[in-house]
């Protein structure tokens, strides 16, 4: 047999690939053993009993999810050796999203030459099978084993010109993902095409035929769309020059409504002195915001990122939504450029409540509590809105901003959702949409990652969140938890920062809080019930003497 190592392709149960394991090693009883694994990162996260998508997750978490990975498949690792007995034993992994394309980039990096490997489907790869001798074995049984490192598939035919091209496409998309894999291995990169055929020349010829066919590709795509577009229009604008049915808008158009100023690119290049990064005064998965100046107007402005593509959605529903509000306590939209898809708010100087409180500035007890009285007001109106009622679905510490005079205003509306609601008869109103989970750990409803419906209940969650780090000043993902455990003592996790509380007032807050984070949705409160808020409307008439009523703060059950 040539050499003296058997390489060992093993998955995570360890289980199932035990019998495997013991035929290599009956198999090959002169042979160094060496596993190889293609470690699959997982997408989400156990978090309170739901699993939510790993990127919400923030830098420190995504750390700790990965140590915990990495000591599982330590853990792995020694149990496999451990089957294979008082043999020589070491172990190399990958972590790759395609598993059958980890294990061709360990074999090429390895310079594997015989390999072990438990899946069928894995072991039928061409690819694979070119660069290595494959012995498939299941449950402990050899199946088969690739004799020749060069197999073809024993079509030396033409076929159609369909097929050609469609084989062509699929062995251009291999080589693709083998190049962007080898990168992130390998130092310096290999070219799949010499080592998919023998013939140097040959591969030559056929990747200059792969740019050709798609190059032209493209052209007929190009000439189906401009056809149809051209098609659209009256008959006077399809006279044109062709090239201006060639042009087409960097974003898609969007009805803005009229009451929102539009602006041209020129004069937010000229508000933000050309997008100067010392203008900057914030930064968020949408793209970067400036603090700029329209015609002696201080304003905000929000700029989607350069790419295009990451960000229009939001954009659109910020527009959407903001377009038809009106709350003392909701940001408010003065304007966009569509053609640079970007969103001018009024500027709010004190900025946001997370930078409020994580700098160390006092935020007495007295201005908390009004702020979440505001913010109540606000996602009452939002949800209360007809014949669409709104869901924020993002509500945190850094969408709260705060004006000149420390009032809230919720903001960051690209992940909102209007709910069409239809009423029923002898029935309450339900408002749901089904949706992919969105939103940033900590604040996210588990029922909604768990079942993809997001409600009027989910801002609730996150509003209950909001209400114990005001009132505790922690801020950690598990924060109910924490306030849970100490039930019978919470009047000790008030934040002393804040003031001397009002004890029985602010505990009952408290309770009313944890509430709003149960897991059963039918236990929180309704944000347009008042009786249902009566604790935080109390602490809000300790705090200051209570003032005419205002309509839209007045909601009855």
């Amino acid at each position: 047999m040539e050499g003296e190592v058997v390489h060992i392709a093993v998955g995570k149960n360890t289980r199932k690939e035990e019998p495997n394991i013991r035929w290599a090693a009956a198999a090959f009883p002169e042979a160094a053993i060496v596993l190889v694994h293609v470690h699959w990162p997982s997408e989400w996260m156990p978090f309170m009993g739901g699993n939510p998508s790993y990127k919400f997750a923030d830098e420190k978490e995504k750390e700790r999810h990965g140590d915990t990975e990495a000591t599982h498949m330590m853990k792995m690792f020694s149990v496999y050796k451990s089957q294979c007995g008082t043999r020589k034993v070491s172990a190399y992994y990958l972590t790759h999203r395609d598993v059958g394309a980890g294990v061709v980039t360990l074999v090429k990096k390895l310079k594997i030459k015989r390999i072990v490997i438990g899946s069928r489907k894995i072991s039928t790869q061409d690819v694979l099978r070119r660069c290595c001798q494959v012995w498939l074995v299941l449950n402990g049984k050899h199946i088969s084993t690739s004799n020749d490192c060069m197999e073809t598939n024993g079509n030396t035919g033409h076929g159609s010109s369909s097929d050609i091209l469609a084989s062509i496409r699929e062995r251009a998309r291999k080589c693709r993902e083998d190049d962007t894999t080898a990168e992130e291995f390998i130092e310096k990169p290999s070219t799949c095409e010499t080592e998919d055929f023998s013939n140097g020349e040959k591969a030559a010829k056929i990747m200059e035929e792969i740019d050709r066919l798609e190059k032209k590709l493209k052209e007929l795509q190009g000439e189906v769309h401009n056809h149809e577009e051209c098609s659209s229009l009256p008959a006077q604008t399809a006279a044109v020059s062709p090239k201006k049915c060639l042009a087409e808008p960097r974003y898609p158009e969007l009805k803005i409504p009229e009451h929102i100023v539009q602006f041209s690119a020129s004069q937010i290049q000229k508000a933000t002195s050309d997008f100067r990064s010392e203008n900057i005064i914030g930064e968020g998965g949408y793209g970067p915001v400036y603090k700029g100046d329209l015609e002696g107007i201080p304003v905000a402005i929000k700029s989607l990122r350069p790419d295009g593509k990451q960000g229009f959605s939001e954009y659109q529903h910020e527009v959407m939504v903001l377009s038809k509000l009106e709350h003392p306590h909701i940001v408010r939209l003065v304007g966009v450029c569509h053609a640079s898809c970007t969103l001018v708010y009024e500027y709010l100087p004190n900025g946001t409540l997370l930078d409020r409180l994580s700098k160390g500035r006092l935020l007495p007890w007295e201005d908390r509590v009004r702020i979440l009285v505001e913010l109540r007001s606000a996602l009452a109106y939002l949800h209360s809105h007809r014949p669409n009622a709104i869901i924020h679905a993002d509500l945190k510490l850094a969408n709260i901003l705060l004006d000149a005079g420390d009032a809230a205003r919720l903001g960051d509306f690209g992940t909102a959702r209007m709910v069409h609601v239809k009423p029923l008869e002898d029935e309450e109103e339900t408002i749901v949409r089904r949706t992919n989970p969105m939103g940033t750990m900590g604040y996210i409803d588990p029922v909604f990652f768990t079942t993809g419906e997001l409600t009027t209940e989910s801002d609730v969650y996150a509003f209950g969140v909001v209400i114990l780090q005001l009132l505790t000043g922690l801020h950690g993902l598990n924060i109910a938890e924490q306030v849970r455990g100490a039930r019978s003592k919470l009047h000790g996790l008030l934040d002393v920062s804040a003031g001397p509380w009002p004890q029985v007032h602010s505990a009952r807050l408290l309770k009313l809080a944890l509430r709003c984070c149960s897991l059963e949705r039918k236990q929180r409160p309704l944000m347009t019930c008042d009786a249902q808020w009566k604790s935080l409307l109390v602490l809000r008439n300790k705090a200051a003497p209570p003032k005419k009523a205002r309509k839209w703060n007045c909601f009855v059950c």
